[in-house]
């Protein structure tokens, strides 16, 4: 038998499969195709390798030369597959050519800049392999699919909006377009960092999980920064018009705002060594007061985490260590910050089997298990002291996201959450999970509001504590926190000793709970400032519950009902709010924007919303359908006039960019 070239083979799904000019993505093609979870490929794939995982065995294939399609089986309740979203979780095609969008409606005058999101890219990956018919080698193709819809090749969206005339204009791209390759190479994929995969079957060994692991960084091409886009001031203050994707493993990818080209990537600990750590937050925060750029870095260990919090400005660009705190090892997302603190928040997600399958790579959510009898802990480190000075406790909860956080005059701290009484949403929002059709409806968060009270109390009640531990004896300790110790000399004679609970834990404590809203966000001007309304994107009562299905505007103070967009079949990816130039008294006052899926049309748009009322200003069709995304986006006012240039061929990296990576064999 001929053998077959794996461009051959991946020719001859062509059939099946349309790639797409500007990329090299897979799609599959028509409205009546698979879902990545249940691709026929796929399923040959999982049966195969659930009954030979080591591909030995003969395997009862059909030879490449032969397309002959798999049935789809999908299990519980028929909807009508047409107004499902399930078209919005497959490969993305990008639109790497801008296109001016026919806009429906009228944009605020004011509204001008770039709008920039991350959504996937590429969930589904082909390769050919060699299996055994009937004792002759000959190639099938299989399918390597991401399990999580966290999990993917990203796609950057940019958006330029001129309000002017209510024009807008679209492109996106694929900065980690070569990874996609890389996966097909090796059949499978290998993050770099542990537990930067959410719930992902690698297909890899242990051993090459445990090799890739040890390096740092990726290369500009091959690693999916896809959980965060920002312009993180800092960095542009020499007048660069450079943008910024993050994701969970500590990477920061640059981008050219005018072209979309790929910059360069670097890991924080790369800006100072101080910063050291496999992990980060993929949402820093910017204290426009300070000109600080503010995150964390986690350098792990089996039990424990070091969590790095520094900052960088203008005048600082190498940045400096704040404070490190110890912690156990967990998922931290978020974190908070408030004109005089920063608030870690640790809830008991840690690893299982002593930490084992997280250092050998494993997904996160096959790696941390989450202990509902342990509390969640908050840290706060004193921004002017740059220490950690006091510690909160609750009963257990898990987040994704902090909504806000600010001070009041007594020097109490309060602390607004998107809360989940544990991470039951982690494992909906699997592929698998939100592609079942029996699967429980999501699980909707709340809008929890905690109280740290008297913090600078509490810290000198801890540093008391400390100093009295510091000048206790051995044996003290050993015959524990007594109150009084009498040495025989009567009743007044004794040494200091710390009191029995003083060391005990101060409880934060939870002042409100509503519904909530995910992907959270706030008007920019009141971030670590006592506040009233937050946007983003919740579970309509009229829906299924298997996705978020509307846009929300809540009040965070009195009962006031949320405001609320929908459309039947419409689907909405984070709702981004953007203030109008300068101050405005109204904290509401703004637009509102959302990419949003529409399942019956089976096509994306771009969404402009009064931020008072959530009624439409503007909506505009975009020509790909873009993929639903749990991601943070941004927008940067500005001149637009040098935006949308399409990149120079010859500054494109090369095939061998990655050279010495740790795909290469």
């Amino acid at each position: 038998m001929e053998e077959l070239s794996e461009h051959d083979v991946i020719k001859m799904e062509d059939d099946h499969v349309v790639a797409p000019a500007a990329t090299s993505t897979l799609i599959e093609a028509g409205d009546e195709s698979p879902t990545p979870a249940t691709t026929p490929a796929t399923a040959a794939a999982t049966t195969s390798d659930s009954q030979d995982p080591d591909h030995t065995k003969e395997a009862a294939v059909l030879p490449a030369t032969t397309a002959t399609p798999t049935p789809e089986v999908i299990a519980g309740p028929f909807n009508d597959e047409e107004t499902t979203f399930h078209k919005a979780l497959r490969n993305a095609t990008s639109t790497e050519t801008p296109k001016d969008l026919d806009v429906q409606g009228t944009l605020p005058d004011w509204l001008t800049g770039f709008h920039y999101t991350l959504s996937p890219g590429i969930f589904d990956v082909k390769y050919p392999k060699m299996v055994s018919v009937h004792g002759e080698l000959q190639q099938e193709t299989r399918t390597f699919t991401f399990g999580h819809w966290f999990d993917n090749i990203p796609q950057v969206n940019q958006f330029s909006f001129s309000g002017s005339d209510s024009k807008i204009k679209y492109r996106s791209t694929m900065p980690a377009h070569r990874a996609e390759s890389k996966i097909r190479q090796h059949q499978g994929y290998l993050p770099n960092q542990p537990s930067s995969i959410f719930k992902t079957d690698t297909n890899q060994s242990v051993f090459a999980r445990l090799l890739s692991t040890s390096h740092t960084q990726g290369k500009p091409s091959l690693e999916p920064c896809g959980a965060s886009i920002d312009v993180l001031p800092p960095f542009n203050a020499d007048g660069r018009r450079t943008i910024y994707c993050q994701n969970f493993a500590n990477h920061i990818l640059e981008l050219n705002t005018d072209t979309l080209e790929k910059s360069g990537i670097l890991a924080w600990d790369e800006v100072n060594p101080q910063f050291k750590g496999s992990h980060s937050s993929p949402h820093c925060h910017f204290d426009p007061v300070t000109k600080e750029l503010i995150n964390f870095s986690m350098d792990h260990g089996f039990n424990s985490t070091q969590y790095n919090f520094f900052s960088i400005t203008e005048k600082e660009p190498h940045g400096s260590l704040i404070a490190s705190v110890t912690a156990k090892t967990s998922h931290v997302h978020s974190f908070a910050v408030t004109p005089r603190y920063i608030i870690l928040v640790v809830s008991p997600l840690n690893p299982s089997d002593g930490g084992v399958k997280y250092s050998w790579g494993a997904s996160l959510l096959d790696a941390f298990t989450f202990k509902r009898a342990e509390p969640t802990l908050f840290y706060v480190v004193s921004r002017v002291k740059r220490r950690h000075i006091a510690t909160f406790k609750s009963d257990a909860f898990f987040f994704f996201h902090h909504v806000n956080a600010f001070e009041d005059a007594a020097d109490n701290v309060y602390l607004d959450f998107s809360l989940y009484a544990d991470d039951t949403i982690a494992h909906q929002l699997s592929l698998s999970s939100l592609l079942d059709r029996s699967a429980p409806a999501l699980t909707k968060p709340e809008f929890c509001r905690f109280e740290l009270a008297n913090v600078q109390a509490e810290a000198q009640r801890l540093e008391n504590y400390n100093a009295a531990m510091a000048n206790t004896g051995p044996v003290d300790k050993l015959r524990g926190f007594m109150r009084r110790v009498s040495v025989g000399q009567g009743s007044s004679a004794s040494y200091a000793v710390p009191e029995k609970n003083s060391n005990t834990i101060p409880l934060a404590t939870r002042i409100r709970s509503t519904p909530g809203v995910e992907l959270p966000r706030i008007n920019p001007i009141y971030h670590g400032l006592d506040y009233k309304y937050t946007w983003g994107v919740g579970i309509s009562e009229q829906g299924d519950g298997d996705m978020y299905d509307c846009i929300m505007k809540l009040h965070v103070k009195g009962d006031a009902e949320p405001a609320v967009w929908s459309q039947k079949n419409c689907y909405p990816s984070e709702a981004i709010f953007i203030p109008p130039p300068g101050f405005d008294q109204n904290e509401d006052a703004g637009v509102v924007v959302s990419l949003v899926y529409d399942a019956e049309a089976n096509q994306s748009f771009i969404l402009v919303l009064d931020a008072t009322d959530l009624n439409e200003k503007a909506r505009a069709v975009l020509p790909e359908v873009v993929p639903l995304s749990f991601t943070n986006g941004c927008f940067a006012a500005g001149d637009i006039s040098r935006g949308m240039q399409l990149p120079a061929a010859a500054a494109y990296y090369s095939d061998t960019e990655d050279e010495g990576d740790q795909y290469d064999d």
